[in-house]
């Protein structure tokens, strides 16, 4: 199975997991439900700014300047605590050393995969580690020219978020990630550009979504 067969699946699980955890009940049993708790966990809806951080010895550390973007993820709760749903990040980045890298001045970073993961409320507190991975691409952009390179990231992502209402709340997302670069480099080359490792941190909006929020 290739990433984007995989990502399509995992794309489709997820609509067809939310539309089940929407349930076909009336109104009458729905607010008999929510009167005695513990109501219905949907999942969620997150966005916000992403900072990238390379390290490591490779072509991003060493020849880009990156910049901030943004971050976007649906979490639908699947089984009990654990949650699946689709992901959304890019970020964009300088070029800082064009004999390292070539003739192109910037870069835009996207990356759309799946997430899987298991999450633990403690009073107005989310705790949840998530594990992704997903189709990247590099479209890389110079003076009148411009090419893409593209990975499979993978990624291990830790989270905390707080809610300040029923329905709202503010989260911090650390994300340690890996691109698995489709690049045919020189073999001493490829420690360098075969390669990116980050370290990459979001925080944002958080929406929760379905009753049982209510009774936490």
């Amino acid at each position: 199975m290739n990433i984007k067969t995989l990502i399509l699946a995992l794309v489709f699980s997820t609509a067809v997991v939310a539309q089940e955890t929407g349930g076909t009940e009336n109104t009458e049993s729905n607010t008999q439900q929510d009167q005695k708790g513990p109501g219905r966990n949907v999942g969620n809806i997150e966005f916000g700014p992403y900072f990238p951080i390379a390290f490591g010895d490779n072509f991003v550390t060493n020849g880009m300047d990156l910049k901030m973007g943004g971050r976007l993820s649906l979490k639908v709760n699947a089984f009990k605590d654990f949650y699946v749903g689709p992901y959304f990040s890019f970020f964009k980045g300088n070029v800082t050393d064009r004999e390292l890298l070539g003739n192109y001045s910037h870069t835009t970073n996207y990356v759309v995969g799946g997430i899987l993961g298991y999450e633990k409320h403690i009073n107005k507190f989310d705790i949840s580690l998530g594990l992704g991975v997903g189709a990247a691409s590099y479209n890389n952009r110079g003076s009148g020219d411009g090419f893409r390179d593209t990975a499979t990231a993978v990624w291990l992502n830790p989270e905390v978020s707080y809610r300040f209402t029923t329905y709202l709340g503010f989260y911090v997302a650390p994300e340690i990630r890996h691109d698995f670069m489709n690049i045919d480099v020189p073999a001493e080359l490829e420690d360098t550009f075969k390669g990116a490792n980050y370290l990459n941190i979001s925080i944002g909006l958080r929406i929760n979504l379905g009753t049982a929020y209510k009774y936490l």
